[in-house]
């Protein structure tokens, strides 16, 4: 039995900095906070806090898949564009939101034959669902096996 892998501080990061800015780097703008962002109350020495949290909708994950320890495929979803030209990505969509961002929980067509070949994909999604952090790691046996569980999603 395959066991779901626990991301690693410096993994997540490593993701992250997929995530397309949207707006400056925070080392070219250093004379104002985020918008989200305010210096506590009465004294500018104090650490920031957040005042808004993500919105509860937003639903985007950095995605990626390594073959064999190559180095990974990265890519982008963002579910809460208009997709109505990319089946493929509606259908990525519809299967993440059906299990509620918990990708662990997605199957695709588990009746799907797959050879006994050993090429190992391991996918990572992290970002937001539904104003949740979702965190998912994944090594499966081959890329059949891959998609027989989770579709297009991490058809990069």
């Amino acid at each position: 039995m395959r066991t779901v892998k626990i991301v690693s501080a410096g993994a997540m990061f490593a993701l992250a900095t997929t995530l397309p800015p949207t707006s400056a780097p925070a080392s070219d703008n250093r004379s104002s906070p985020p918008a989200n962002i305010a210096p506590a109350a009465g004294d500018r020495s104090s650490p920031a806090t957040v005042t808004d949290p993500a919105p509860e909708n937003q639903r985007s994950l950095a995605l990626s898949v390594s073959v064999g320890g190559a180095p990974a495929r990265k890519s982008f979803l963002d579910c809460d564009q208009d997709l109505s030209d990319r089946p493929a990505l509606i259908t990525s969509c519809d299967m993440i939101h059906k299990v509620g961002g918990d990708l662990s929980k997605m199957t695709y067509d588990i009746d799907m034959i797959c050879t006994a070949e050993y090429s190992p994909h391991t996918v990572r999604a992290i970002g937001n669902w539904d104003g949740r952090f979702v965190s998912f790691t994944k090594t499966y046996d081959n890329a059949c096996e891959m998609t027989a569980l989770t579709g297009p999603v991490f058809s990069i």
